[in-house]
């Protein structure tokens, strides 16, 4: 009965409509098979699809969806034309896509619809929680793709595997720790040396006193092998390039052996810097305007600087609002942290006062992800703590803060610390 049903089907496809007596037309053959690729590096979906007939041919669409209906983006001319490259695209945003095909025939329109891809880049792939008040800010990955994070809540180096899979959490302090507001929020630091020995930084609040700064150094295997403490007003940063490892305090910076021996003391500019690491050997920093001319810098930028001293710059990125109510990309708003990826030059920016991550390639906005909020894909970089207004004293009043802070690993995953969500947030390459 089946088998008659589809014979008879047949015939009468073969015997009606302009194409009686010819081959099956294109818009009721197979879909033709679309694929795409997507670039994280340059922000873009690569379509391809196999030629469709000619005969009869009107136009085509490239059509895109984001969640909803889809629409047109892009008109195809030719039967021949087989690829299609979309830029521009948002990071952490599921893209779908379809080609459809006109043909016309005795004034009648039909199309064919390909098949649909979807996909997108740096995508969140995990969610890590954190005991409530931890407020993470700092995050370094080992070697084997440990994940540590340090807080300004908790004197704790909380530790995670690859796959969020929380590991033995290694305590460097149990007092209070003190915590400041510069152009952000800043409090405890860690970095890693090429044989994985962690270096933790921070300040202790010791009540009617001034803030106290100490480091100490880590063995692979969670060892304390020793606390020292560290000259200067209020220990911000910390740097390792091989062997010298470079702390900041405010207006000064210190280079230390593996030891914890001082071999250095710079006097550096007493700049509103976020965030220090090194790109391609060089010191780079988030800096709030230098001035208030009109002539300086209005917004932010990551500067990119020849020496330690930071006399002079190689590199700067970022750009200047075009009016109060800009928010369009590429400018940053009290940015926190960020990192590097060397090999596509690549910056990924925790732009925390637009609640989101910035990437900048070769200097330029390339993409970005993020809003406000507390659901998925959504960070919380601003909120209330009690931070030191009084150096000399020690003393301590409540403020709105912003802090947040983001790692990369040697695959290329992206780890964000989500502060006032207690959480860490991994994103894909």
């Amino acid at each position: 009965m089946n088998r008659l049903f589809l014979c008879l089907a047949a015939a009468l496809v073969a015997c009606v409509g302009p194409f009686a007596g010819k081959k099956v037309p294109p818009w009721l053959a197979d879909p033709p098979m679309l694929k795409a690729t997507f670039s994280s590096e340059k922000a873009t979906a690569h379509l391809v699809w196999p030629p469709v007939s000619s005969a009869s041919f009107l136009y085509g669409e490239i059509q895109r969806a984001t969640g909803g209906e889809f629409a047109t983006i892009a008109r195809v001319e030719s039967a021949t034309d087989t690829t299609f490259t979309d830029a521009g695209l948002l990071a952490n945003t599921q893209y779908s896509y379809r080609v459809v095909s006109f043909f016309g025939a005795d004034e009648t329109v039909h199309e064919l619809v390909s098949t649909t891809v979807a996909g997108g880049f740096h995508r969140r792939v995990a969610t890590w929680a954190l005991d409530k008040g931890t407020a993470p800010t700092r995050l370094a990955i080992s070697s084997n793709g440990t994940v540590f994070v340090v807080g300004v809540g908790t004197g704790r180096v909380e530790r995670f595997d690859r796959t969020g899979r929380a590991l033995d959490a290694w305590v460097y302090t149990t007092e209070p720790l003190a915590r400041m507001e510069t152009s952000t929020l800043d409090g405890p630091a860690l970095a890693l040396d090429d044989e994985d020995h962690l270096y933790v930084m921070y300040n202790l609040h010791r009540p009617s006193q001034k803030p106290e700064a100490f480091w100490a150094k880590f063995a692979p295997d969670g060892r304390l092998l020793w606390t020292r403490p560290l000259a200067g007003l209020f220990a911000r940063h910390i740097v390792i390039d091989g062997d010298a490892i470079y702390i900041e305090s405010i207006s000064q910076l210190q280079l230390f052996d593996q030891a914890g021996e001082q071999q250095i003391q710079y006097a550096i500019p007493a700049l509103l810097v976020a965030s220090l690491r090194l790109w391609q050997g060089r010191f780079a920093a988030l800096i709030e305007p230098l001035s208030l001319r009109a002539d300086d810098w209005q917004a932010p930028r990551l500067v990119v600087y020849d020496d330690p001293q930071r006399a002079a710059a190689s590199r700067v990125i970022g750009r200047d609002p075009k009016s109060h109510q800009d928010r369009g990309n590429g400018l940053l708003l009290r940015p926190t942290d960020f990192a590097v990826d060397e090999a596509a030059d690549r910056a990924f920016v925790v732009n925390a006062g637009h609640s989101r991550i910035e990437v900048f390639q070769r200097g330029v906005y390339l993409t970005r992800w993020g809003e406000e909020g507390g659901g998925d894909n959504q960070f919380r970089f601003t909120g209330r703590l009690q931070v030191v207004v009084d150096m000399a004293t020690g003393e301590e009043d409540k403020r709105e803060v912003v802090a947040g802070g983001i790692a990369r690993d040697a695959e290329g995953f992206i780890y964000v610390a989500d502060t006032f969500n207690d959480r860490i947030q991994k994103f894909q390459p």
